[in-house]
């Protein structure tokens, strides 16, 4: 768990599938209402499909499962 990089609200999430935004060089997750967002203003406002969400994006994971 921790703060969506845009809004600041606390999400459980999957470090492998979460979308991310790159922040002083670290990966910082998006939750899922400001991906929505981000999908709005960047694609579908445009023209363009949305990205689609990875559906593990925001399913917790196990520890086992995470890189080493």
């Amino acid at each position: 768990m921790s703060p969506c990089v845009a809004c600041k609200r606390v999400i459980s999430y999957n470090p492998m599938c979460v979308p991310s935004l790159t922040v002083n060089g670290q990966r910082e997750p998006l939750c899922e209402a400001c991906y929505n967002e981000w999908n709005r203003i960047h694609r579908t406002s445009k023209g363009l499909p949305p990205v689609p969400l990875n559906p593990l994006a925001y399913q917790p994971c196990h520890e086992s499962e995470l890189p080493s």
